[in-house]
């Protein structure tokens, strides 16, 4: 299942039609609370969010997403807010053990791996957020349990939505 995750608003239009009823679309709208910290997903209520919104089941959604896409503004060389409080999230999507993965100590997934997570960044930054930007994705892609994580860079929204990727 594809699950395409942004920050664009209703710009994602074009991109919804490309992509037909294949994919789930996630619109990061600063409507989701941020994780609490509390860890309950993983010992009250495992693999669910205690808080009761449309993001109580968003570790089983990026564990069965393949690919998973995310497009954020690049902020600082990291995902902008509304992005990031969705990413923290999925930490139901992993299990409070711990492995050696990719030379760092990582959670182990609590799905199966999956292949393939894209990243599409947006707006203007500089050689040093793109590199960290870099990184800060292939550590998700290592927590997420995904094999390959691809991350593109566009100057402005209009260059993404003419690549069509999706």
């Amino acid at each position: 299942m594809k699950t395409i995750i942004h920050d664009l608003g209703k710009q994602i239009a074009p991109l919804r039609e490309q992509s037909g009823k294949d994919a789930v679309f996630l619109d990061a709208d600063n409507r989701y609370a941020p994780c609490l910290g509390c860890y309950s997903c993983w010992l009250k209520n495992p693999g669910y969010c205690i808080m009761k919104d449309s993001l109580q089941h968003i570790g089983a959604l990026f564990g069965q997403s393949d690919p998973l896409i995310i497009i954020s503004r690049c902020d600082y060389g990291g995902y902008s807010s509304p992005i990031k409080a969705i990413v923290d999230r999925s930490i139901s999507n992993s299990l409070p053990f711990f492995t050696w993965r990719g030379g760092s100590m990582h959670h182990v997934s609590r799905y199966s791996p999956r292949q393939k997570m894209l990243v599409c960044f947006y707006g203007d930054c500089t050689d040093f957020e793109k590199e960290t930007a870099r990184q800060m994705v292939e550590q998700n892609r290592l927590n997420l349990g995904y094999d390959k994580a691809e991350v593109l860079f566009f100057e402005d929204i209009n260059q993404l939505l003419k690549e069509g990727l999706l």
